[in-house]
């Protein structure tokens, strides 16, 4: 049922969305302090990537309850200096745990979910994260104030007016499109975090 709901929104959205979407949604700008020197949490991540990218997946998973331990016990003591950039790495944190812990582990998620982590460690306030209650991906809004997920459905629609609407470039066109594939995929399995991080990853290329 979802399926079938999912196809006929995509179909019936007009290109305007992606105008009303970033009009709604335009979010505020980042906090620039930080938490601190963050390069033993970066460490454990980097090796986890290492061991990952050898395809020994249940040994990286191992490897990152490691990296969990360490973020869990820091907890106490970086929280209070930023909640939202301690906020953002631990939203990155839970994305790449999630990606290895799942049933069956995809490597390029994986992979993806790792980089994004070792990028938020090395900016904790960047764009990706937690901005005054909300949850950002690549500087779009993935969660509203309160921290609930929007609608898997409004953000393909936003993703694909950009699209079709000729708001990305040719060269980031089939990027686009995988990140838009991707995310059907995710919304279709009512994964609407998973699916919406997809889908802002794509439409942050209309600001290329």
């Amino acid at each position: 049922m979802k399926q079938f709901l999912l196809a006929f929104v995509l179909i019936a959205t007009p290109v305007t969305a992606f105008a009303g979407f970033q009009m709604y949604f335009s979010p505020p700008p980042p906090s620039a302090a930080s938490l601190g020197n963050l390069s033993n949490l970066k460490a454990i991540v980097t090796d986890v990537q290492s061991i990952a990218k050898t395809g020994r997946l249940d040994a990286a998973q191992r490897r990152i309850t490691d990296f969990e331990r360490a973020w869990d016990d820091a907890e106490s003591t970086l929280r209070p200096k930023n909640p939202v950039a301690w906020g953002n790495v631990d939203d990155a944190a839970d994305a790449a745990i999630y990606a290895l812990r799942t049933t069956a582990p995809d490597a390029a998620r994986v992979e993806e979910t790792l980089s994004a982590l070792v990028a938020v460690l090395d900016n904790p306030s960047g764009t990706t994260g937690s901005v005054d209650g909300l949850r950002m991906v690549s500087g779009i809004p993935v969660t509203d104030a309160g921290g609930h997920a929007i609608a898997c459905e409004e953000m393909l629609n936003a993703l694909r007016a950009a699209i079709e609407g000729g708001k990305i470039v040719q060269t980031d066109l089939a990027t686009a499109r995988d990140f838009q594939s991707k995310a059907i995929e995710r919304c279709n399995a009512d994964d609407d975090m998973h699916a919406d991080e997809f889908s802002a990853q794509g439409i942050a290329l209309a600001g290329n």
